[in-house]
């Protein structure tokens, strides 16, 4: 029997994977690679190879075995992100009831760099490309990452992670698409998004489903102030001092001005024009931002649009730690399962023990629970009298 199933067969990863009910879907040989990854993917030192997660996991298989669990392997990935979909719903329209904080449904976008391979490569990352890095300012190779994310309070979950291809639908379209997906909310429910998702569409889908959208705006769209149609950037410089107030947004003092009426192509919503405390009519500094809800105040506003950061944080999380970045299997199949296998494990680190927990706190959780199985594991092959050459054997120390 392998040191791999020794050690999981009793373990809080298997406990949890039959909460979600992956034995009604998946056979016992998957439920073992995904197990595998989890375990892998929590380690210092992983990379996204799957080397690394043979290697850090102690699975009793080579790694072709696995890389053929990802790219051939008989499993549903449309089961395994309902099974996600369904838990995280679950807890955050669970957590919104019971503390009565509205529900966030966060989307943006990221890459997954790689580096563009040569004329002469034979075998190449599928579905690659360029596309517009707004970090890096520039163009950059690789996967493009459509994500949604649900949250309540402190308590931030994915909910879907899919690869972007041009050619296909819309990332606007997507986006509709999940949107129109999500269950009826019993109280208060936003959308939050970065300026390139603002539209009547996307504003629409979301009134379909009882969300109010709040989101960044290009300084440069249009507003009608007393009926005259003018940028806001334009706008701004007839805004006086005694037209602002000063607001507090996490520990910061901004100036804002609000304006409710029609945009191009929107017939009423709120539109917060925003300065730091220090560059009031700093055109460099100017930021906006829209609220569908009329109702919410301005400083509520700004509040709420700040809870759509921990999506930045989750790209970077999982990009430093889970291989989001650094993937090298080629095929489509195998990338899109790693992305479920990705936001998978990044759910077990925050929502598997007795309490919800930030992702940092819960890989550190679940490395040290590894670790104890594994000594734990060790004791009971000693104290069975097996020899020291067949454990070795069995760790791969051999």
């Amino acid at each position: 029997m392998s040191h791999n199933k020794r050690i999981t067969e009793n373990s809080s990863i298997i406990q949890y994977l039959m909460k979600l009910n992956f034995a009604l879907y998946f056979t016992k040989p998957v439920i073992r690679h995904i197990v595998e990854f989890i375990i892998a993917a929590t380690q210092k030192g992983y990379s996204g190879t799957v080397t690394d997660i043979v290697n850090l996991s102690l699975a009793n298989c080579h790694r072709t075995t696995f890389g053929k669990f990802l790219s051939q392997g008989v499993w549903n990935i449309e089961y395994a992100w309902r099974a996600i979909r369904r838990e995280v719903i679950c807890i955050i329209f669970e957590l919104s009831q019971t503390s009565n904080k509205p529900i966030f449904v966060i989307f943006d976008d990221t890459i997954a760099e790689k580096t563009k391979p040569s004329l002469q490569a034979k075998h190449t990352i599928q579905a690659t490309g360029f596309h517009q890095s707004h970090l890096k300012g520039k163009q950059v190779w690789g996967h493009q990452l459509l994500t949604m994310m649900l949250s309540c309070g402190n308590v931030v979950l994915p909910y879907c992670i899919e690869r972007y291809e041009k050619g296909g639908k819309s990332k606007i379209e997507r986006i509709c698409e999940m949107v129109s997906m999500l269950p009826i909310p019993k109280g208060p429910a936003y959308g939050l998004c970065d300026s390139w998702y603002i539209n009547k569409k996307v504003i629409e889908a979301h009134f379909e489903r009882g969300y109010h959208l709040i989101g960044a705006l290009k300084t440069n769209r249009i507003i009608y102030p007393q009926g005259i149609r003018i940028q806001i950037k334009d706008f701004a410089q007839y805004i006086e001092k005694n037209e602002v107030h000063l607001v507090t947004v996490n520990g910061s003092n901004y100036w804002v001005y609000r304006y409710e009426g029609a945009l191009n192509g929107i017939d009423n919503a709120v539109v917060v024009l925003c300065w730091p405390e220090k560059a009031f009519k700093n055109q460099n500094a100017l930021h906006a931002f829209i609220c569908t809800d009329t109702e919410l105040d301005t400083e509520t506003i700004l509040n709420y649009y700040s809870q759509r950061w921990p999506i930045e944080i989750f790209f970077r999380q999982t990009k430093n730690n889970l291989g989001l970045n650094t993937y090298q299997v080629r095929s489509t199949k195998s990338i899109d399962r790693l992305l479920w296998l990705i936001s998978l494990t990044y759910l077990y680190c925050t929502t598997s023990g007795d309490e919800y927990c930030k992702f940092g706190q819960g890989i550190k959780i679940v490395r040290k629970e590894v670790q104890k199985q594994r000594v734990q594991w060790l004791y009971e092959r000693a104290n069975n009298k097996v020899p020291i050459d067949e454990i070795l054997e069995e760790l791969q120390l051999a």
